[in-house]
């Protein structure tokens, strides 16, 4: 066992000579005290954890493995450069009378209630606003000079993902609470322990299912607070099923940032549609060198569409030879006051 500060001869050492071309020569040795290549030293070459950074990113971000991911959270497209977003028609479910804004008919009547009838057509299309995904890392040298490992690097490629993917929901959030297709609730929060705080959550979530789009919850992705996550975890557990998802019933998507409250989103009616770029990939992940800081600047970015817009006609005359398409309510926000 070795002694803190006990000298150690060095076993081997390499050396590196600049010459400037003006006759001035500069250089360093570097000695080891283990039988260490100098090709293996790479684990404090900033360059390379970059470098490494950058493609395990592509590698994944990039890959099948994130498209399958990403499908089973959420109901999504990749469509190809220049193209937009492919909108859905879907049948309703159930008969719903929908409130908009007011419309006047050849009578001159004014109507702000119509009815649509199961077996109507619900047209979606992209909101009004499109998420541009950008998050900057920067790297500094003089934080990695001292040495790192695969494991460390591994850590920081899961927490720069995971950072991501909660950010992003968050805006979807951010976006999906002023949508004209989104109609919100407001209950009070539920207190007590975990368990009886899930109780109520799932209680709350089932009441307010809009049954035009969605029957049960499983039918629904859940768009929720990441502060609930660890609430929900430990309730899961207590009633001894696997993760929050298997407790609800449903695809859970946590987000991070303002608490826009809870979101039902229908898994038949709603979707993100991935732009690709030129080469086909959905992301674009770049280092850039930083001198006057001595670092690395990390890019990853990404645009996505959300389609969840609905529209629907509704018959603004009684004999229905005179109808409008108008804004149909099929994402349900549930705020906690």
């Amino acid at each position: 066992m070795r002694v803190p500060n006990q000298y150690v001869k060095p076993s081997t050492y390499t050396t590196a000579i600049i010459n400037d071309g003006n006759e001035h020569l500069a250089g360093s040795i570097q000695f080891n005290t283990a039988d260490v290549r100098s090709d293996t030293l790479a684990a404090t070459d900033v360059s390379v954890y970059v470098q490494a950074l950058v493609e395990a990113a592509e590698d994944h971000l990039n890959g099948d493995d994130w498209r399958e991911a990403a499908m089973e959270a959420t109901p999504c497209e990749f469509r190809p450069a220049g193209s937009t977003a492919t909108g859905q028609q879907i049948i309703t479910m159930a008969d719903r009378t929908v409130t908009f804004d007011p419309r006047k008919n050849w009578d001159n009547q004014t109507i702000s209630k119509g009815a649509v009838l199961a077996g109507s057509v619900i047209f979606t299309e992209p909101t009004d606003k499109a998420l541009a995904i950008s998050h900057r890392v920067t790297i500094l040298d003089h934080n990695l000079m001292a040495g790192f490992t695969e494991g460390s690097m591994a850590q920081t490629a899961d927490k720069i993902l995971r950072d991501i993917e909660l950010s992003a929901a968050g805006k979807i959030a951010a976006i999906l609470s002023t949508a004209p297709s989104t109609e919100s609730f407001s209950v009070a929060k539920p207190t007590g322990k975990p368990v009886e705080i899930a109780e109520d959550l799932i209680d709350t979530l089932t009441m307010h299912i809009n049954q035009t789009v969605g029957t049960e919850l499983s039918d629904f992705v859940v768009l929720l607070p990441v502060s609930l996550v660890a609430v929900l975890n430990r309730a899961a557990q207590r009633a001894g099923v696997g993760d929050l998802e298997d407790l609800i019933g449903a695809s859970v998507q946590p987000y991070s940032g303002t608490d826009y409250g809870l979101f039902l989103l229908p898994k038949l009616f709603t979707s993100l549609s991935y732009r690709e770029g030129r080469d086909g990939n959905v992301w674009k992940i770049q280092a850039t060198r930083n001198g006057a800081h001595q670092c690395w600047d990390l890019e990853i970015m990404a645009v996505v569409d959300i389609v969840a817009n609905g529209k629907v006609k509704v018959k603004l005359t009684a004999d229905g030879l005179q109808t409008d398409t108008v804004a149909f309510p099929m994402i349900t926000n549930v705020k906690l006051t």
